[in-house]
């Protein structure tokens, strides 16, 4: 099922009803106007205390003026809001709001009241952060949250995000009521509703969607007026035995008569623990209208209800994966769709799970015969692919085994990332697919597509060797030491200079990212938008004949010209499709790649990143890391969590202060680290320190070096875990 979720516009689903609602309900609110419909203030008094229609709603019926009736979302899991190929566990808990407020179904997101709770959390329960509510009265952010949560303003994530990080762990979210009328947002005003197929939902037989046949709770997110609705509808299902009240004081209550006549049909009562029986679990409402409770009192209850058993859950699938269980059927460990690749496109044959394969130098090297191997003539300490191709600033390049053995590379579109110890890599550069091998004395280059006259000037400037690395390690070793012993054990660590374009996307689907991933995503954008170049072979592990795989350039802004945010989502971009599209945009109304080009020429690093975080979706990380790797911006200093951890190891233990996260300020107070230290190219000192903070490095790092990598670590994380309790403690 094609994903629709996150964009104002939603395509149309074969399996569910798009929400419908009237010119009225769906015409743009403020948070002042949609606090009116749900009769809710932030800091309003009312409780719900019974179904019954409010007196407005009364009067509507008795004068039988017709409410035009209004539709729910299809339900939000991973099967339909993520579309990557990659893994992810059968849903475990199914949350049910009652029906969409006017609030949400004008801005086409779940829960999208700027006062509703959820968001804020989920949030604050699995790692992120909503935008506070703003009052549009004051223009100030509601106290009723923001002085609570738990994440700062370098947490926020958009709706979609948010939606693609609470399906990913195994949550589903959908509504009791499918269609109703209503007068405005209360669950107690609606009236001639029709239930959503949740029991099918659970049990796998709606649409075949046997992925959810594994809802081991259903939580009921409005409270006890929820509830009510759920057992008007699903009574049977109760009485059927397959269903139960979760052992909590409020659950018991909720559900405490169906539960008696679940008894009397029976002879007993369903327990969790019995075979395919679904918890009931009724929390606190998340609605503005649920004020009976305070925001403290409705994190405690939905952590424990339904995000703690929710994510212990996932903690237990993620531990069992690699043996496919997670309590249930092996048939439902299963991946998302692939698309369907184009016939004319040779690449190895899908399968739930994918074989291993090999990209081998004995059949590479029957490639391009004519072509022999140049030698770039760079001595060990001025270029070491090995530590410049395989430190994640470019994703284009795949290892190249020289012989059979049975550290197979699992993927043959696996990035060059963590390849240290290989000789040989094979990638496309512009118009060109290249083999790359390092020697002990110097590195080579053999052409197997593409013009072979100026290849050695071309990758001169894309490895900038113009620049001379031995006199910088020299210099940066005098003002610092601990760099001193990582030169020795790491040389050659060089900054490229790649193809602005094709830098600047790719970081772009690196956001919230692995490198599996940004592979996976960047390899399907060139495929479906670039030119074929050419097939190279592979071995794999899952049949005695060679297979092959195609090569594609990387698309050019005329090739993505009438890409639309749906077909970079169905290729399992996710939320970053929306950003490729309005930075595509920005870009050809700036001047194109020119105006790309235009930056290298520009000394100012900060009035560079100044300029790429104006295009969507590129923070400050992803603008410095698009200056340094592909501008010539040699002084900006991409900073992440392995960067803090260098600054505040060893450089100020107080340079994060008592932020809990990246703000504008400490991130350039970081990197002023950097560029204090080392005046002459920073960029590039921080790269080799960063080098050395990776896994696959370890091993060529003196070993005193380690062992205090691995203290200064364990610290850090006996600090947190130790904030962690003083939270819990305090609220």
């Amino acid at each position: 099922m094609s994903s629709s979720l996150g964009r104002t516009r939603r395509r149309a689903s074969p399996y569910f009803p798009s929400p419908v609602a009237s010119s009225a309900a769906v015409s743009n609110i403020s948070a002042e106007t949609a606090e009116k419909e749900t009769g809710a203030k932030s800091n309003g008094k009312r409780k719900l205390k019974g179904q019954k229609p409010s007196a407005s709603t009364k009067k509507k019926k008795q004068a039988k003026v017709k409410v035009e009736r209004t539709k729910s979302f299809e339900p939000k899991w991973w099967g339909n809001v993520i579309n990557d190929g990659s893994e992810y566990p059968p849903v475990h808990t199914l949350i049910l709001g009652t029906h969409p407020s006017i609030a949400s179904l004008s801005k086409n997101e779940m829960y999208g009241h700027p006062l509703n709770a959820f968001w804020y959390l989920a949030g604050d329960a699995i790692g992120f952060r909503r935008s506070a509510a703003v009052s549009p009265t004051t223009g100030k952010p509601y106290v009723y949250y923001h002085d609570h949560l738990r994440y700062d303003d370098g947490h926020i994530l958009e709706y979609s995000q948010q939606l693609e990080r609470i399906v990913a762990k195994g949550f589903a979210m959908w509504d009791i009521v499918a269609e109703c009328e209503r007068e405005g947002s209360l669950d107690q005003d609606i009236l001639e509703e029709k239930p959503n197929q949740i029991r099918e939902f659970c049990e796998g037989t709606l649409n075949n969607i046997k992925e959810s046949s594994s809802v081991k709770r259903i939580v009921i997110a409005n409270g006890t007026t929820g509830s009510k609705f759920f057992v008007k509808h699903f009574t049977e299902w109760f009485i059927d035995g397959r269903l139960c009240a979760a052992s909590d004081d409020m659950s018991q209550r909720a559900f405490k008569t169906v539960m008696n006549k679940q008894r009397k049909a029976n002879g007993n009562i369903a327990s969790k623990e019995d075979n395919g029986v679904i918890e009931v679990v009724c929390l606190p409402g998340v609605s503005p209208a649920a004020a009976k409770f305070t925001y403290l009192e409705k994190r405690a209850a939905w952590e424990a209800g339904c995000f703690g058993p929710g994510l212990k859950d996932f903690e237990k699938w993620q531990s069992n994966k690699q043996q496919s269980t997670f309590d249930t059927p092996e048939k439902q460990q299963i991946t998302t769709p692939k698309r369907e690749r184009s016939p004319a496109r040779k690449t190895p044959a899908s399968s739930p799970k994918e074989p291993a394969f090999r990209i081998l130098s004995s059949s590479i090297s029957k490639l391009a015969q004519e072509n022999e191997w140049i030698d770039l003539d760079v001595s060990p300490q001025e270029l070491r692919p090995s530590s410049t191709l395989t430190n994640g600033q470019c994703f284009n390049w795949m290892v190249v085994e020289t012989e059979e053995s049975p550290d197979a590379i699992n993927s043959p579109r696996q990035s060059a990332w963590g390849t240290h110890d290989a000789q040989e890599w094979i990638g496309p550069l512009g118009d060109r697919v290249l083999s790359i091998k390092e020697t002990p004395t110097t590195t080579l280059f053999r052409v197997l597509h593409g013009p072979t006259e100026g290849t050695k000037e071309y990758l001169q400037q894309y490895f900038r060797l113009e620049t001379p690395l031995t006199p910088l390690y020299e210099e940066w070793s005098k003002a610092d030491t601990r760099l001193k012993k990582i030169a020795a054990a790491i040389p050659g660590v060089r900054i490229l200079r790649q193809a602005p374009l094709e830098c600047m996307f790719s970081f772009i689907c690196s956001s919230n990212n692995n490198i599996p991933r940004i592979t996976k995503m960047l390899s399907s954008f060139r495929e479906t938008y670039g030119s074929f170049m050419m097939d190279i072979p592979i071995s794999s592990s899952a049949a005695n004949d060679d297979d092959s795989l195609s090569i594609f350039s990387f698309p050019t802004l005329d090739s993505l010209a009438n890409a639309s945010e749906g077909d970079l989502r169905a290729m399992g971009l996710g939320y970053r499709a929306k950003f490729i599209i309005g930075t595509r945009d920005l870009l050809q109304t700036s001047g194109g790649e020119e105006f790309l080009l235009n930056l290298r020429s520009n000394d100012d690093c900060q009035a560079v990143q100044d300029e790429l975080i104006k295009f969507s979706g590129i923070g400050r990380k992803v603008a410095d890391c698009v200056a340094l790797f592909s501008l010539d911006q040699d002084d900006s200093i991409p900073v992440d969590i392995h960067v803090q951890h260098i600054a505040s190891r060893d450089y100020d233990p107080t340079v994060l202060g008592q932020a809990k996260s990246l703000t504008p300020t400490i991130y350039k107070r970081v990197g002023d680290l950097f560029r204090s230290r080392f005046p002459n190219r920073a960029g590039w000192a921080h790269s080799l320190l960063f080098v050395a903070e990776l896994p696959s490095f370890r091993s060529v790092l003196p070993l005193d070096m380690v062992k205090e990598m691995d203290e200064w670590k364990k610290h850090e994380q006996e600090q947190k875990a130790k904030q962690k309790m003083e939270k819990k403690k305090e609220g």
